[in-house]
This record gives C-alpha cells, sequence and structure tokens, in this order.
C-alpha cells in the first residue's frame, strides 16, 4: 500500500516541480509539517523568488522522497535509519518534540511508568483498573507502520523485536491504527477508554496528556533530559541538492526568527545541526 501511495505522490509531485521550477518541495512527517506549514508561511512573504510548498505523508515517505530527489527536503519526526544514512543525505536538527501519552480529558490515570506502557501496548494490560483507573477495557491507538512518531515511541520504549535481520513492532496485533495526529485526537476524544501518542506540539484541550515516570511532556523537561520521550525533528536533503534557496529557507527555520515560530508552537528549539 505505501509503494501504490509512493508512486502517485512522487507522480505529483514531479508534476509540480515541472509546473514551478522557483518551488521548493518539502515533503514528509505530519508532525513536523504543522509547524512546517508556518515556517514557510512566513519565509513566502518576504522571498518572493522561491516558493516554499510543504506537503505532509509520513517520515519514511519524506527521506525517500529526498533521497530519489524528488523533493528538495523531506521532513523526519525520528532518528534515520542506518540504511538510510547510507543515501548520501545531510540531516538538519530543527527542533525537538515531545511524544505525550494522550488519554481522554475523563479518565482519572494521571501517570503511568515505563513497564505500565509497555505492557499497555504488549496487549499485557487490558484494563484501566489495573494502572488505578476505573474499571474499564482500554482501547489502544497506534500510528501507521511509517511514522516517524510510532518509530520513536517503540523504539524508546523497546517495543521492537528483530526477526529475519530486520526491525520489527512488538506491540498486540489488536492494537487500533490511525494515520495522523488529527485521527488520534479525534478518536481519543471521542471514546474515553483510549490511549494513543502524539506529537507534544499537536496538544490541545480535547485531550490531556498523560505524566511519564512522573514527569510531564513540557518543553523544559525535554530540554533538561528528564521527559525521556522525546525525539528529533529533521530535515533531510541530498548533498547534490544544496543551492542557495534552499540553504536560505534552511537559515530561515534556525534563526532567532525560525527559531520563535518553533517555540511558539510548543516545540523545543535547537541549534543548527548536521
Amino acid at each position: 500500500m505505501l509503494r501504490v501511495m509512493l508512486t502517485s505522490f512522487l507522480s505529483s509531485l514531479i508534476c509540480i516541480s515541472t509546473a514551478y521550477a522557483k518551488d521548493i518541495v518539502v515533503s514528509g512527517s505530519t508532525s513536523v509539517t504543522r509547524v512546517m506549514d508556518v515556517l514557510a508561511e512566513t519565509y513566502n512573504k518576504t522571498h518572493p523568488g522561491s516558493y516554499i510548498a510543504v506537503q505532509g505523508v509520513d517520515s519514511t515517505a519524506g527521506i525517500i522522497l529526498a533521497t530519489k530527489g524528488v523533493a528538495d527536503l523531506g521532513m523526519s519526526s525520528r532518528y534515520l535509519t542506518e540504511a538510510e544514512l547510507s543515501k548520501d543525505l545531510t540531516m538538519t536538527t530543527i527542533a525537538h518534540d515531545g511524544i505525550a501519552i494522550a488519554a481522554n480529558i475523563k479518565n482519572p490515570v494521571s501517570n503511568l511508568t515505563t513497564e505500565q506502557l509497555t505492557q499497555i501496548y504488549q496487549g499485557k494490560i487490558t484494563n484501566w483498573k489495573q494502572v488505578g483507573g476505573e474499571d474499564k477495557g482500554i482501547a489502544v491507538v497506534t500510528r501507521e507502520v511509517s511514522s516517524g512518531s510510532r518509530y520513536s515511541f517503540e523504539s524508546l520504549l523497546g517495543l521492537t523485536k528483530i526477526i529475519n535481520g530486520h526491525l520489527v513492532s512488538n506491540t498486540s496485533p489488536k492494537i487500533l491504527v490511525v494515520n495522523s495526529n488529527g485521527m488520534m485526537k479525534a478518536l481519543i476524544n471521542h471514546n474515553p477508554q483510549a490511549i494513543g501518542f502524539i506529537s507534544m506540539g499537536s496538544l490541545d484541550n480535547s485531550i490531556k496528556a498523560i505524566s511519564f515516570n512522573n514527569i510531564k511532556p513540557t518543553s523544559a523537561n525535554i530540554s533538561s533530559g528528564e521527559y525521556k520521550l522525546s525525539r528529533p525533528f529533521l530535515v533531510v536533503q541530498k548533498k547534490d541538492r544544496q543551492d542557495k534557496p534552499i540553504e536560505s529557507f534552511l537559515a530561515f527555520i534556525v534563526s532567532p526568527e525560525g527559531q520563535k515560530i518553533i517555540i511558539d508552537y510548543g516545540y523545543t528549539p535547537t541549534k543548527l545541526s548536521h
């Protein structure tokens, strides 16, 4: 399914690039897209000579599109795999984001430990009563396989295993899968028994964040290293695509103006890093 979607998306991006030679195409993680849209809109207002076009797909697709040179920049909300790092790419860290454990606002549970959260996603804990909540079943929600949020969440919690030389998920097969932060929020908001995870920058008052090992998901706790469920926001590009318009946009992102936008949208800023 991912291959079919990528083929279609590649075709559409090729058409865009052909029609607008000065466009800079940025594709990838839906988590990064939320703030990248604003960065691009701000940049476009003061740089009429080029236009930043942002498309949200997922981290894996963004890395592939950048590797193939179809997208000028790929967005990823996870670290690159060893295989991806060998694809002649440069990598810029533009921010850090917390992965918040999300539950319905009516859920009385306020904290989960590493062991409790791991066992919930493995299907070993199935009732909220087992973690101090009401006597109700737990509706566990995750993201699609290619999601950077899911990759980071499972890697940080050790919810992976090696099968035939490949790293695969070690979560329960009964988990419900959604394909965006928006769908995750909507499902949790409408289901009092649901639990999931979401980009910290996408949190709002429709759901609540549960503390992890008694540490709240805040920018200060991410900066200090106390909140352990955090991951980078990366922008990747082919080494031979480092022309002046692209470098100008990257310089804007890591400038004080760009980093202020990142802070305003609930993410933790970072200095330029390759």
